[in-house]
This record gives C-alpha cells, structure tokens and sequence, in this order.
C-alpha cells in the first residue's frame, strides 16, 4: 500500500511540473513581441513650459488667418493665399525662432525674421515676443510685430504696418498707424475670439480698407461683423459694413458718403456766319439776325470780317469796334442842294422861267427867285 501511495505521490508531482513548465513557456512567448515593439519606438520627448507656449501660438496663428481669409473675402471678393497675411507671418517668425524649416519658400519676398523672447517665469507666462523682418545683412530690420501673452488662453497682438509692407500694401505702411489685436482661446486650443482695432489693409494700387471695427466671436450670433471705410488715394470714398451670421445671408453695405460730382459737358463753339447782306436771302445754315431787323438795333459783326450795309447801321468789320450811334445824316435829308455825285451845291443858279411872269400870283417884270431843287434819287452819304 505505501508503494501504491509513493507512486501515485510522483506522478502527480510529474504532471505538475510540466504544467508549470509550460505556462511560464506561454507567458515568455506572449511577452517577447510587446518587449520587441518598446524597443522600436522612440522615446517621448517632454516639451518645455517655453516650447508649449509656441506650439500653441503657431496653432493659433494658422487659426486666426483663416479667419482673416474669410472676412477680405466678404469685404473684397478676393481669396488671398493661405498664411499669406500678418498671422502668417507671426507664425513663421515663431518657427524661424525654434529652428524649425520653413515650407513654401515663395510665399514672402522676405522670408528672414529676427525673433526676441523673453519668458518671465517657469510656467511660460507672462512672456514677451518681439519679431522682426531682416531682408537683409545691409539693411536694418524692420519691426513688424509684438505678442505679449499674459496667459494660456489670452494673450494681445500688435502690428507695425511699417514692417508688413508685403501684406499690408503701401498706402498702410504710409499711414503706419498701429493695429492692435486682442485674442483669447480655451483649454482646447481653438480660437474664441479676435478683436482687432484699426486695421488697414491695401485692396488695389488705388484703394485701402481701413476698419473700425473687426471682430470674431466663434459662439457669437455673428461670427464675423465688420465696420469700416474705403479709402481711394488716401480719401474716404464709401462706408462699409459686413456680418457674416452662425445661420443666414451674408450681408455688406456699402454707402457713398458724398454724392458723386457731375462732369461738366463741354459746349460744343458755334462756326462763324458770314452775315447775310441786306436784301439777299440767308444761306443755308445761316439765320437773318431777326431782332436788329426788328428793333432796328445795330447788329454786331465780328472784328476779323468785311462790314456791310445792314438794316440799322454798319457796325464792327476789319479794324473797327462795335458803336451802338446811329450814322450821321445826308445833305440831302437835312434839304441841301446836292448834285449827282451827292456833293452840296454852294452857289445855286436860278433857273429859267419860260412861263408867265405872273405865276403864282407875283407881279409881272419882278423876277421870282429860284427854289433849291432837292435830288432824293441819291442815297449815298454825304462827304461832308
């Protein structure tokens, strides 16, 4: 019997040992791929207060010109390049700072930035960033941008339109007026809010945006509600306001603020007549001057033109200025003897009278002095 029970004691202590020879077998198996995938993976790396804080304004910044995009779109009917505008260039003088590679080589003239950081705590904020567009190594760098961040989820953006030629346009730069932004975010890292004041912007080599009002609410009833002018050669033209609804119509208002001055039409200089000559029908295209004819005025003739007899007197001709005097009587119409040439006889001779002696009552042998015989045939004047 103590054989039976020895026996049995060492099987059972067999079959045990093999059970558990294979389950640490499985388990060695089952673990050595997970071990092999640790080794391939690469560590993780543990990002800085400092290198947080940029990941998110470079985020932000790609938001915020998205925004933008859409609002120049509403205002201009123009879909400008993407990261083509100041965010975009924020965000790239951001990336130049952590040594990142820039992509999209063409999209600025000047792509060089020169980045100034100063982080005021271990947290990463508050902190202050000054960018700066270097062209190049003989040229000073212009200030295109300041970021001061007083937290995670809100920060404030000014712009130098001085440095932002490129996307701005000239007539901004000129007018150099600072434009400040105000941006707030959440945990979530999305775009709550943008609130910019005095925006100027270039829309043509003639006209400018400048706006009053621009902001973005991502939960406002609008999203989008601009308030501005258009400027044409540095002269307010027209107001314009634009809202772009959660749900509806796009609406954009555009108001002349002055009314539109009409261009003289020039008078077209009327062809000089010659006069007509009196007596002899006008020409076509010629009119009888009708108010001399009727009043008897004298009519006036220009300087550089032959004078003619007309109703009412000779005025004006070659030399001449116009008189309004009427001509000087003839001999002949003040009763003076005048001969046919229309000259005045000075010694009349009595004439013969072969009739009766007594005509006209007068007594015979007296002699009747002879009447001054007028011409009235003669018209012409006297050269008295």
């Amino acid at each position: 019997m103590k054989l039976c029970h020895i026996f049995t004691l060492v099987i059972s202590l067999v079959l045990f040992a093999s059970c558990t020879r294979k389950k640490e077998t499985a388990v060695e198996v089952s673990a050595t791929p997970a071990a092999a995938n640790m080794v391939n993976q690469p560590p993780r790396k543990v990002l800085s207060p400092q290198e947080k804080s940029a990941a998110l304004f470079v985020h932000l910044m790609e938001q915020a010109d998205s925004v933008h995009r859409e609002a120049w779109w509403v205002l201009t009917n123009e879909r400008r390049a993407l990261l083509k505008s100041p965010f975009g260039k924020v965000q790239r003088a951001i990336l130049s700072q952590g040594n990142a590679k820039l992509g999209n080589k063409s999209l600025f003239r000047c792509d060089r930035y020169e980045v100034k950081r100063d982080v005021m705590s271990q947290t990463g904020y508050p902190q202050k960033i000054e960018m700066y567009e270097k062209c190049s190594a003989k040229s000073p760098a212009k200030h295109m941008a300041m970021l001061y961040a007083k937290n995670d989820t809100e920060f404030d953006l000014t712009f130098y339109p001085e440095g932002l030629e490129e996307v701005l346009g000239i007539g901004a730069a000129i007018l150099n007026k600072t434009i400040t932004c105000h941006v707030r975010t959440n945990a979530n890292e999305q775009l709550l809010v943008l609130n910019c004041k005095d925006w100027a912007q270039e829309k043509n080599k003639e006209q400018m945006i400048r706006l009053d009002v621009y902001d973005y609410q991502k939960e406002g009833q609008d999203m989008i509600k601009l308030v501005g002018k258009l400027y044409e050669n540095l002269t307010d033209i027209r107001k314009i306001e634009a809202s772009v609804p959660m749900t509806g119509k796009i609406t954009v208002t555009e108001t002349e603020l002055y009314a539109p001055t009409p261009s003289p039409t020039p008078k077209p200089t009327p062809t000089p007549q010659k006069p007509a000559v009196a007596g002899q029908p006008p020409t076509e295209g010629q009119q009888q001057p009708a108010a001399a004819a009727k009043t008897g005025e004298p009519v006036s003739v220009p300087l550089d033109q032959e004078t003619y007899d007309l109703p009412g007197g000779v005025i004006g001709g070659v030399g001449q200025g116009a008189s309004d005097a009427a001509p000087p009587p003839t001999a002949a119409d003040q009763g003076w003897p005048t001969d046919e040439q229309g000259n005045v006889i000075e010694n009349p001779q009595p004439l013969e009278n072969d009739g009766d002696s007594s005509q006209d009552g007068a007594p015979a042998g007296e002699a009747q002095p002879e009447q001054p015989q007028i011409l009235h045939d003669q018209g012409a004047p006297s050269g008295r």
